[in-house]
């Protein structure tokens, strides 16, 4: 998520829970201030970098680095803003809200807090040369606009159409003198396949419609399979044999589904339809609606369940992402398992619930390491050239892991005390690297992986477009 100084001398992006700048020519980066992580930033004018943090909401740091400021917003409704920009010398941000169901092109004055509609069904707005350039339905438009006003003046022309999204984000810059450059590419096609894999990367793809697949999760016995629709952010549940789909929680936006240990329930990281954050419960069967267990504000994730916990990874102001310990049984008491400035996530507890599995950067690059839960003991690392998203199946007998497109896994012994073994390739395949948990998840008997896949093609080219907009599309 980098951002430019206005002079150009300097880049501000987010690294290891900082947010840091570098000299645009090279350098050491210097770090500004903590936070837990950043959707997106813009440094304005006034030597003001402006971060979006997830669920958090705006917030200001001095360039120089300093205290960070939460951003008051003069509405009703919660946002979720990326894609800003600075208009009127820095006293607006403009930001596109993603909690809408049709994304809308808005602005906030810093000072005050009064937000604006500036374009519906648009989004990923700047300001250049007399123009509020945005994307909208695949293509580029630029309208003419009084940036001192905040008023669009004239008739949208179209720049360029063929921009690829990734993500939801459009790939395209545009320099407030009027050049442009963006990836071409399709519209809106974040579809997935889905994939069982055995352990010797032989894949068997399921017959079921692309739709953008995430965080796949078998059920105990291995029969089902939780996944979110994330462009709908719809909740499911496959029949691995039969292939029959069960639609959950049809009202909230959820993510991270990850089964109770009877089968019957899953635990979710969801708003429901008041914007009320945490972690819920939900039928398997579609039985009875998502129970609020745990009111969270932060970012929150839970990532396996055994014993008498579930690992949460939670997004912390302070401490960028760590692991908690949320007690699955009332009042659901949450407490810290491993809070540090590192990056912990992705906890994976032992079948017998005694370990935790989980991934940091405390290293500098993300490694696997265990502990005992609830803690505090020593500490093993397991992987040994990197890695990241560590499952434990119900075997209890190895650590799965991956690697870049390696998946790992690690031989280990529990009793009478915790031995790793020496980690070992089980195939190397390219699938999704995953979302807000994992990209893929492990069988009970750890013996079929089920994970996803895009089969559109990557953007090769960066195009320039000079002139606009009386510029003809680029020809190949």
């Amino acid at each position: 998520m980098p951002s430019w100084a206005r002079c150009g001398d300097w880049v501000a992006f987010f690294n290891g829970g900082k947010l840091k700048k570098a000299p645009s020519d090279g350098g050491v980066p210097i770090a500004l201030g903590e936070m837990s992580a950043i959707f997106g930033g813009v440094w304005t004018p006034r030597d003001v970098i402006v971060v979006s943090i997830p669920n958090q909401g705006m917030a200001t740091v001095p360039a120089a680095g300093g205290a960070l400021h939460k951003v008051s917003v003069a509405s009703n409704q919660s946002i979720y803003p990326q894609g800003m920009t600075w208009l009127a010398g820095g006293d607006w941000i403009t930001f596109t809200d993603y909690l809408q169901p049709r994304r809308s092109i808005m602005a906030l004055k810093l000072e005050s807090g009064e937000v604006r509609t500036l374009l519906d069904n648009a989004q990923s707005a700047c300001y250049a040369a007399g123009n509020l350039v945005y994307y909208q339905g695949g293509a580029l438009w630029a309208v003419p606009f009084d940036q001192e006003k905040l008023q669009v003046l004239g008739t949208p022309t179209q720049i360029v159409s063929g921009v690829n999204e990734t993500n939801y984000i459009p790939q395209v810059s545009v320099s407030r003198t009027g050049v442009l450059a963006y990836a071409p590419g399709p519209f809106g096609n974040a579809f997935r396949n889905l994939f069982l894999v055995n352990r010797k990367g032989i894949e068997q793809k399921l017959d079921l419609p692309p739709k953008d697949y995430i965080d796949p999760a078998f059920s105990p016995d291995g029969k089902r399979i939780a996944l979110v629709i994330r462009s709908v952010q719809q909740l499911e549940v496959l029949e691995r044999d039969r292939g029959a789909v069960t639609n959950l929680a049809p009202n909230f936006s959820n993510f991270a589904p990850t089964w109770a240990l009877d089968g019957k329930n899953l635990l979710i990281d969801a708003f429901d339809a008041s914007r009320q954050h945490g972690i819920y419960r939900v039928a398997a069967d579609g039985s009875s609606a998502p129970q609020l267990l745990r009111a969270i504000p932060q970012t929150s994730h839970v990532t396996s369940i055994a014993g008498d916990y579930a690992a949460v990874m939670v997004t912390d102001p302070v401490n960028a992402i760590d692991l908690w310990l949320l007690n699955t049984r009332p009042p659901y008491d949450l407490r810290p398992f491993k809070r540090t400035p590192a990056v912990e996530r992705q906890g994976s507890l032992s079948p017998d619930g005694h370990w935790m599995a989980y991934a940091s950067n405390e290293s500098g690059r993300s490694e696997i390491y265990v502990e005992p839960v609830p803690g505090p003991g020593g500490v093993r690392q397991v992987s040994t050239d990197g890695g990241d998203q560590p499952r434990w199946p119900r075997n209890g007998r190895e650590i799965i892991y991956r690697n870049g497109t390696k998946v790992m896994s690690v031989s280990v012994q529990l009793r009478p005390q915790f031995q790793p073994g020496k980690p070992v390739e089980l195939f190397d395949r390219k699938f999704d690297p995953g979302a807000a948990v994992a990209g893929y998840d492990v069988s009970p008997d750890g013996q079929t992986f089920v994970m996803t896949r895009s089969e559109r093609d990557n953007p090769t080219q960066i195009r320039v477009v000079l002139g606009w907009p009386e510029a003809k599309p680029p020809q190949e």
